[in-house]
């Protein structure tokens, strides 16, 4: 099982837990960019024919007898970049982007830790477009896993190098640099969706913010924001800030139709999963459709009060 398309039940420990949520919501009906994943077994395929294991074994001796960390964990990551990926894999990968549209057609390569914890090696790669670039970026996500970072945490937490693996998601790219994104979460019986111009989650300050109540007949509230700057793409596979237009600090990012497709997806989303979600969306500038390019579980931020001149955080549990 080298790669697997996004779609339905998937394994988390082939996957990860990022793209299994992913996969999930896009067979409940919403819509996410389509791509595939390949694998945890297709990386332990890797390390396997490529004989990895001893390398990695003695750059972490190494490491424990004094040699820098990260002199050891370069080291380990020169060895996966010299390696040469098996070549049914090679062939699969490259199948799989010619489905998604081949050469020219831009994707996004993204590292899919298996733990939570390993998002600290998360690695994207941006507007790729040939297949010989999608298979150097899986061959960097899976060198990814022996950043500086990632093999201090493994040490510190007595986890097993060998045993450990990256599953690699590739994606058709969502041009939002040239429409807009934002996230959107249910609250009580209202929706809340934020929303910028171009690439990147909006904070509360300077994005849209509106409160959306399902239904048959929605109730919408907006609060423009200032949204002075936004993020594009910029070359070489980079992004960039810049100012937005007179347009689009005076326009609203979302129409109501869009607000109510969004909201459907929050509470869909939060009956799939049982509890509070947040959803990462992204609308494509070339055809204007909206996906869900990430999903989270939502907890409520600590609510400062006072009590007796003095600032206390309270948590809601459960």
């Amino acid at each position: 099982m080298n790669i697997v398309w996004l779609s339905g039940d998937l394994d988390p420990t082939q996957v990860g837990v990022k793209t299994a949520r992913l996969a999930e919501l896009a067979d409940a009906g919403i819509r996410i960019p389509e791509g595939f994943v390949v694998t945890a077994a297709a990386y332990g395929e890797f390390v396997r024919e490529a004989r990895l294991g001893p390398s990695i074994a003695q750059a972490i001796r190494r490491f424990r007898a004094g040699r820098d960390l990260v002199v050891a964990a370069a080291e380990i990551r020169s060895a996966f970049r010299d390696a040469e990926l098996p070549p049914a894999l090679v062939d699969e990968i490259v199948a799989g982007y010619e489905q998604l549209g081949g050469d020219g057609a831009d994707v996004i390569v993204r590292c899919s830790p298996v733990e939570p914890a390993d998002e600290l090696q998360e690695e994207v790669f941006l507007h790729l477009r040939t297949g010989a670039d999608v298979v150097a970026a899986v061959r960097r996500c899976f060198a990814a896993l022996f950043s500086m970072a990632a093999v201090g945490h493994r040490e510190a937490t007595g986890d097993d190098h060998l045993r450990a693996a990256m599953p690699v998601t590739v994606q058709t790219m969502v041009r939002a640099d040239i429409g807009s994104s934002g996230t959107a979460r249910g609250e009580s019986t209202f929706v809340r969706v934020r929303a910028r111009w171009g690439l990147g989650e909006p904070t509360a300050t300077g994005a849209d913010q509106y409160s959306v109540h399902p239904g048959s007949r929605p109730l919408i509230v907006k609060h423009r924001g200032a949204k002075l700057t936004k993020v594009v793409y910029a070359d070489p596979r980079g992004t960039q800030r810049v100012p937005t237009t007179l347009d689009e600090r005076g326009g609203l990012v979302l129409t109501d139709d869009e607000l109510v497709e969004l909201a459907d997806w929050s509470a869909r989303a939060d009956k799939h999963f049982r509890r509070p979600m947040a959803l990462e969306w992204a609308k494509d500038g070339r055809t204007g459709e909206l996906y869900t390019v990430e999903v989270r579980p939502w907890m409520p931020p600590p609510v400062t009060i006072a009590a007796r001149g003095r600032a206390t955080a309270v948590s809601r549990l459960g």
